[in-house]
């Protein structure tokens, strides 16, 4: 689908003109894309003193009154501390980097063919996002509903239609927490003020205490598991962490920490060699490339502890973020983009003084499915930062725990095959009451950026209540 052919329609002549993109930058920058975008900052406190930038793509349809039938869709970006652009500009935007290079391609698989998008940098201190940057799971929870708020008084005409959230990574606590907030908000506010929440789609997202705590960390067993069933450790070693789990379990012992250094011994061995924990079968390289100024940008090499900070002014060599430094630290780019001129140095991941809940947000399920709100799960299959085993792990938990029954069996689910007529496995679906699981074959970490025609059949289909689909398309 080209995208200068489609017809961006609905709303948005009331949408503010202060935060509309200059449709002229596309062309200039060389980027393939002509429809609306804004980008603006949404004011957190009364004093202006903490602002949230955000991004907001109006979905664009050839069928004319098909666009004021599609949801609202709040993309959130993990770390905690990494950037939403990331997801805008790589994962399910309306163009993405085209991997290897610097440069930009149209996305014949943005989330824009079915959903009008809205990405957020969250919180204080991430991206082009301004403030405190002290902060917590809750409270960056009440910010991103204030965040909300703000977004639907600068375009009141989304207020009126489906409200979805999703994201990646440590979006797992960003989304669950989020709408927390919002089905309390919801209790005490009037009916036209009522945030319309449908649903979440949460891939690869941290949840259980066993995933991405500090206590988790000290001795990763899903990700030792995952590793296993991969290959990437021997059967000696895979044996000595059997023998360990139930003593090491959510412990800090010296003795179970020293085993994640004989784990990575044997997957990277000398440190000149690379593995890339969002994508295990991926690769881990680094373009030379200059910014405006004629500076060369360093690398960072990813030194696998999951969810670890960025170091500001580098690039991390397994994400594919290059593109995005050179145009998010261009002056020209970010004036086109109302970045505020104060604003320092835009970093994949920053680090911020953020502190988190050892609890994760396991404990939210029973009250998000209580309250009618449809869950997708999604993981790929070969990301090692959250790896599926640990989600199977917690599913199967809260399927016991709350008795839910089972509403559709493991089975496997389709994409169309290069040819067209010959359909490939996509992965797999499972179905319990109120939470869907759906796994994407050979997809890592970022799996909108690995597979993205199966992302967005995914996603469509949850939003619109299809089934995936279980033969030839």
């Amino acid at each position: 689908m080209i995208l200068s052919l489609l017809c961006f329609i609905g709303f948005v002549v009331g949408f503010p003109k202060e935060d509309e993109v200059d449709g002229s930058t596309w062309s200039k920058f060389k980027i393939p894309f002509s429809g609306k975008m804004y980008s603006g900052y949404l004011p957190i406190d009364d004093a202006g003193k903490k602002q949230f930038h955000y991004f907001a793509f109006p979905a664009f349809s050839l069928a004319g009154p098909l666009q004021a039938t599609f949801p609202l869709v709040l993309w959130l970006n993990g770390g905690p501390g990494c950037s939403s652009l990331y997801g805008a500009m790589v994962e399910n935007g309306p163009f993405t980097v085209e991997l290897g290079t610097n440069n930009f391609k149209q996305n014949l698989f943005t989330w824009l063919n079915f959903a009008n998008m809205f990405y957020l940098e969250s919180p204080a201190g991430v991206g082009f996002s301004f403030g405190n940057t002290t902060t917590d799971d809750k409270s960056t929870a009440k910010d991103n509903l204030k965040a909300v708020l703000e977004f639907f008084k600068k375009f009141p005409e989304y207020k009126s239609i489906d409200f979805y959230i999703a994201g990646e990574s440590w979006a797992g606590i960003y989304i669950p927490t989020l709408a927390n907030e919002i089905i309390d908000y919801n209790s005490n506010a009037a009916p036209g003020d009522r945030i319309r929440l449908k649903g979440l789609m949460i891939g690869n997202g941290c949840t259980d205490p066993t995933e991405c705590t500090d206590l988790g960390f000290n001795f990763p067993v899903h990700f030792y598991k995952f590793l296993h069933n991969h290959g990437f450790i021997s059967e000696k070693l895979n044996d000595k962490i059997e023998q360990m789990t139930s003593y090491c379990h959510m412990k800090a012992y010296p003795e179970c920490m020293e085993i994640y250094g004989e784990v990575m011994e044997q997957i990277n061995g000398d440190d000149d060699y690379y593995f890339n924990p969002y994508n295990v079968y991926g690769k881990c390289y680094q373009l030379p490339f200059y910014n405006e100024n004629g500076q060369l940008i360093k690398g960072k090499r990813f030194k696998l502890h999951p969810m670890k900070e960025g170091v500001v002014g580098q690039v991390n060599e397994c994400s594919e973020s290059e593109a995005l430094f050179l145009y998010l630290n261009n002056a020209a780019f970010r004036k086109a983009l109302h970045i505020r001129e104060d604003a320092g140095y835009w970093n994949d991941c920053s680090n911020i003084d953020y502190n988190k809940d050892p609890g994760a947000t396991y404990h939210l399920y029973p009250k998000l499915l209580k309250n009618g709100i449809r869950i997708l799960k999604f993981s790929g299959d070969v990301d090692a930062i959250v790896p599926i085993t640990g989600t199977l792990y917690w599913i199967d938990k809260l399927q016991k725990e709350l008795n839910l029954p089972t509403i559709e069996e493991w089975r496997p689910w389709y994409k169309p095959g290069e040819k067209g007529t010959e359909p490939q496995n996509a992965g797999n679906v499972w179905e319990i009451d109120g939470l869907t699981f759906v796994s994407v074959r050979n997809a890592g970490h970022m799996v909108p950026m690995d597979q993205p025609e199966a992302a967005s059949i995914m996603a469509s289909h949850f939003i619109f209540e299809m089934p995936l689909p279980s033969d030839i398309l």
